[in-house]
């Protein structure tokens, strides 16, 4: 079978003019460009389907279409664990704080106790500037796993950033209490202390955690201008 390679008539085969455009077939390829042609474009067609499935997918959850589906049966498919680490992943890039917290909502109403659910749901929420909501989620994956020193810090972090500075200093010292070489329970009291405009034991604590680790530059900064500061008392 041959088609016009101009309008994709049918041919018999044996046209030099296509009857329907008038193109003349000057050569045997020149009717089966067209034929080639419908075929790479339904290749490409076939890939942006697909492509745009999988986007689809990635943006909706196939469960929701399944809602007779059991809590238990999604227990026993490990459907929870899904959720986390796709929570996970997104939790990496800004702006998906939203999405992150969705994720990990389906997680819990299978599972309650996944730790990990709150605690990534807790770091999302400080990333949204919601410190309290942020420190009750985060206080729920401690009471769930409470050898996850990371919630201690991210519930000291929220603390700061919601000014509640001595609640900061307890947790980070909590942390300090488990591992006294902590660079980030040190590097936070420091910082702590330093929004606190106690200059003295920011420095303190500046070098003792400049010991362990190189300092973040924002750390820096802080450290020389509470050092100036104690300079000039």
């Amino acid at each position: 079978m041959k088609f016009c390679y101009e309008c994709g008539y049918k041919l018999e085969g044996y046209e030099k003019v296509c009857p329907e455009c008038g193109t003349e077939l000057k050569r045997p390829e020149d009717t089966e460009f067209f034929v080639e042609s419908i075929f790479n474009q339904l290749a490409e067609d076939l890939d942006q389907i697909k492509n745009n499935a999988l986007d689809m997918l990635d943006e909706m959850d196939i469960e929701d279409a399944i809602d007779d589906f059991s809590i238990n049966s999604k227990k026993a498919l490990n459907r929870d664990a899904d959720y986390i680490n796709r929570a996970r992943k997104k939790l990496n890039n800004s702006g998906e704080e939203e999405r992150v917290i969705y994720l990990c909502k389906k997680a819990l109403l299978i599972d309650d106790l996944n730790w990990e659910a709150y605690y990534l749901k807790g770091r999302a929420l400080i990333n949204l500037k919601r410190y309290d909501e942020a420190i009750n989620d985060l206080i729920n994956s401690l009471a769930l796993n409470d050898d996850n020193i990371d919630a201690r810090l991210y519930i000291a972090k929220a603390a700061h950033l919601n000014g509640d500075f001595n609640y900061a200093l307890q947790v980070y010292d909590s942390v300090l209490n488990i591992d006294e070489k902590s660079f980030e329970a040190l590097n936070g009291k420091a910082l702590v202390y330093f929004d606190k405009k106690d200059f003295l034991e920011a420095d303190k604590f500046f070098k003792k955690a400049c010991k362990i680790s190189v300092l973040p530059e924002d750390s820096k900064i802080k450290w020389n201008f509470a050092a100036a500061k104690l300079k000039e008392e």
